[in-house]
């Protein structure tokens, strides 16, 4: 380990930020250095900076990638773009930020200092997030990347829709270890937000366990380093939601009905926006039963 960082393989580190518990990975090459996600303000993403560049002295950071479109994983881009790093996300993602983070920011000027999605953000973070310059990756791809870092390279894929709708992970094969974005999460229940594909994030995770051995370190979004064991057991509660949210709607459940279900793996509270999601990926409800 040095200082927060922990080594996963040759030249590959995960650090967790404690805010939002947040996972930032880097990959240094020859050619020079990758990091994977830049952070939520442009004063987290400038001590992210610094940090990466006491970890590696000397070489360059050349390239910084969004796992996907979100505000703690994306609102640090000016400040490596103004460093003259690469900034590359799936194409969904980057059109994504551009038409969600201006909203996001809005809503907190409109009401200052409280998230009700985040409480624990303070009033002063709330407020610096609100002014971000928003800037989308300067390179995107649809469905595969690969990064050369001269005596390496990184696989960028994309892989289906899951958390939203342009996750990717991050493969660096040589060290065995995949970042996933928050298509996994180990510090709490997968999140559901209204830009999720709850339908379609079982068959995207199938697709990453196919990627990995029995020794890959899986670094998640937010929370602790797991394993494909881990993986498969989200897979499988995750399955169990969009197998729940296509059984209501198929047996003729009201979307209210099905907002009231209780037996999901994960808090019911939590679930709301997948349930919304998953019937209108549906088509809305099939009136074949008498539920209210």
């Amino acid at each position: 380990m040095t200082a927060n960082w922990t080594e996963l393989g040759d030249r590959c580190w995960v650090r967790r930020y404690p805010e939002w518990d947040l996972n930032i990975g880097v990959v240094a090459g020859s050619a020079g250095v990758l990091v994977i996600d830049t952070h939520a303000t442009v004063s987290y993403a400038t001590s992210l900076l610094d940090d990466v560049r006491q970890l590696v002295p000397g070489s360059e950071v050349r390239w910084a990638v969004n796992t996907h479109a979100h505000f703690d994983h994306t609102f640090g881009n000016s400040v490596f773009a103004d460093a003259g790093v690469t900034v590359i996300s799936q194409e969904n993602a980057a059109a994504q930020l551009l038409e969600r983070g201006p909203l996001l920011q809005q809503r907190y000027v409109e009401n200052p200092g409280v998230d009700p999605d985040f409480p624990t953000i303070p009033a002063d973070v709330i407020a610096e997030i609100a002014v971000a310059p928003v800037v989308a990756a300067s390179e995107t791809f649809a469905v595969a990347k690969v990064i050369d870092l001269g005596d390496r390279r990184v696989e960028l894929l994309h892989l289906g829709n899951g958390h939203t709708d342009g996750d990717i992970v991050v493969l660096v094969p040589d060290a065995d270890v995949i970042f996933t974005g928050d298509l996994v999460e180990s510090s709490g229940p997968p999140s559901y937000g209204d830009d999720c594909y709850p339908l379609d994030w079982p068959d995207t995770l199938d697709r990453i366990v196919g990627l990995l051995t029995a020794t890959t370190r899986v670094v998640p979004g937010h929370g602790p380093v797991v394993d494909a064991e881990f993986v498969r057991d989200q897979g499988g509660e995750i399955g169990s939601v969009a197998n729940n949210i296509s059984g209501l709607h198929h047996n003729g459940a009201t979307l209210d009905y099905a907002l009231r279900h209780d037996e999901w793996p994960y808090p019911t509270a939590q679930l709301a926006d997948a349930v919304r999601r998953g019937y209108e990926q549906l088509g809305g409800v099939r009136r074949t039963l008498p539920m209210a």
